[in-house]
């Protein structure tokens, strides 16, 4: 395996080639991702395969492996969350060949410029993000919760207390 992958490729033309490439990518380079992480070091351990189907279309099929460090939205610590993603993604030169992809794939669409690898790979670690990252185990949480007091503003009088009292009269 290479210790990094291609900075931009031609998608179509690898496609057309059918071309494996394997690699490792820093976190570093995923300047979109970076503000959802607490810590930016690690790597991905990614796998692209490029091909054509039996139907001709060109494909870009993946998988991207490693760990991430994200904050617990419960407690605010630092958590590991493990990533395994596949993904398999249609490559179509213009909008409306959108239409002609099968539903086993994402439309990618591809300008005349050589894609940049690690946006593909962002878009992909990005989908697979939990929207509210939680560990998976309560008990990590628990401390923060047990040590939790209401504030004053929360504690004061229900302001529609009067309107149950009105309520309650004949």
């Amino acid at each position: 395996m290479k210790d990094h992958l291609p900075d931009r490729l031609d998608l179509y033309a690898a496609a057309e080639a059918g071309r494996v490439i394997r690699g490792r990518m820093q976190l570093t380079g995923l300047a979109r991702v970076l503000p959802l992480l607490t810590s930016d070091t690690g790597e991905l351990d990614v796998v692209l395969e490029l091909d054509r189907d039996q139907s001709g279309t060109r494909y870009l099929a993946g998988s991207i492996k490693g760990v991430l460090v994200l904050q617990c939205q419960r407690c605010l610590d630092p958590m590991e969350y493990p990533l395994d993603v596949t993904f398999r993604l249609g490559l179509v030169q213009k909008p409306d060949d959108m239409h002609n992809l099968t539903d086993c794939y994402e439309p990618l669409v591809l300008t005349a410029e050589p894609v940049q690898i690690s946006e593909v790979i962002a878009d992909e670690v990005l989908l697979a993000l939990p929207i509210a990252p939680l560990h998976e185990d309560m008990g990590n949480c628990r401390e923060v919760a047990a040590d939790y007091h209401a504030t004053a503003a929360a504690q004061r009088d229900n302001p529609f207390a009067v309107l149950e009292q009105l309520k309650q009269k004949p």
